[in-house]
């Protein structure tokens, strides 16, 4: 049985079930952000902030509006999506 996606609701109950997510979340929604630039803000590692913004992505709450290369990188810029678009 296939399952059914999930609503808006259960979507952001999901991304703010951890503290790390809002606050990424708040930071991306104050303008458009990359996981390097929230793990600056929150004195995090960016390996553990870029997998909760993975997941933000994953949930739809977030999308990708601009790559980046840095010093043999890519940084990945992000937007809050529109509720509209949800």
């Amino acid at each position: 049985m296939a399952q059914r996606p999930a609503s808006i609701d259960q979507r952001l109950a999901i991304a703010h079930s951890n503290p790390l997510r809002t606050q990424a979340l708040q930071l991306i929604a104050d303008g458009v952000a990359s996981p390097k630039a929230i793990s600056r803000e929150l004195g995090l590692d960016v390996r553990t902030v870029a997998y909760h913004v993975r997941v933000l992505r994953n949930l739809g709450c977030i999308e990708l509006v601009e790559t980046q290369p840095r010093r043999g990188a890519v940084e990945h810029i992000y937007k809050i999506v529109e509720e509209s678009s949800l």
